[in-house]
């Protein structure tokens, strides 16, 4: 962002600072406006430079209020603000996330917003390090580097995408996102697990049958290496057994194995694609 960018940025953010003081109580005023500087550090001026301040104080106050408690685990929220019943308005529908910080969030969400065919029109992704109490309650912005109970980095996103009015798909859009997150949550939470099983399958390569061809052992075991030097993003695996079925092969989930975005062992406890190939191929 260069000097010109950000004094047009400064002067909106502090218009916005100047209305959190003058309708806020002194005591609680002080930490909105600490948030409302986090939370606009990051934005191109140009992306708010044609927005009423009373819209922009309004969405500072409503992200306010909706991280003001949290337990564990992401929330969201869609609505269309409205000027009689929030206090402000916005000509998009707004998506309102507040959760730990976690990697692919960004790219996650915009894809599940893509997905339900809706333009993304904005959105703001500050990363705030936040102090909590016992019951989940928001007590401060902490300083980037302080580390100790209570405390740990957030993901706040303020996302405004083509307004809806239909409940049903402002409903489908909530639970989309929060389905995304949710599988994000599972994929980070086994990550380290998953390279620990890769690199035990990888160790394995070390003692195939004398059947395999030992240049096609090693050719695979080079690939697996390539995998986990972070040339691949570990999203999920789970185990199979090969066995005979009514219909020939059968591919079964092995109870209890899957990990990331295949925790899960399905319907019927078969993997479908294997099963929708042709018998000779099966």
């Amino acid at each position: 962002m260069d000097k010109r960018e950000a004094g047009r940025l400064a002067t909106q953010v502090d218009a916005v600072i100047e209305q959190i003081r003058g309708r806020l109580p002194a005591g609680q005023a002080e930490g909105v406006c600490e948030f409302a500087r986090r939370f606009f550090a990051q934005v191109a001026a140009e992306d708010l430079e044609d927005l009423p301040v009373a819209d922009l104080y309004g969405a500072v106050l409503s992200q306010w209020h909706f991280v003001a408690r949290r337990k564990a685990g992401s929330k969201v929220r869609v609505f269309n603000p409205r000027l009689d019943e929030h206090g402000w308005e916005c000509p998009h529908t707004v998506v309102e996330i507040a959760g730990e910080d976690m990697p692919f969030l960004v790219d996650s969400i915009t894809m599940e917003v893509a997905r339900q065919g809706l333009t993304l029109h904005l959105i703001i992704h500050p990363v705030m390090n936040v102090a909590r109490d016992a019951d989940g309650s928001f007590v401060r912005v902490a300083g980037h580097d302080e580390q100790e109970a209570g405390i740990g980095f957030e993901s706040i996103m303020h996302l405004e995408v083509d307004r809806r009015t239909d409940a049903g798909d402002l409903a489908a859009l909530q639970e989309g996102i929060e389905h995304v997150l949710g599988d994000v949550r599972a994929a980070v939470g086994d990550w380290s697990t998953m390279r620990a099983r890769l690199a035990e399958i990888t160790a394995g390569m070390a003692a195939v049958p004398a059947s395999i061809d030992a240049g096609e052992a090693q050719e695979v075991r080079a690939f697996l290496d390539w995998l986990a030097a972070d040339n691949f993003v570990l999203l999920g695996c789970r185990d199979y057994a090969l066995v005979e079925g009514g219909e020939g092969n059968e591919l079964r989930i092995v109870p209890e194995s899957g990990l990331g975005l295949l925790r899960g062992e399905g319907e019927d406890g078969q993997s479908r694609s294997f099963a929708a190939l042709p018998p000779q191929l099966r």
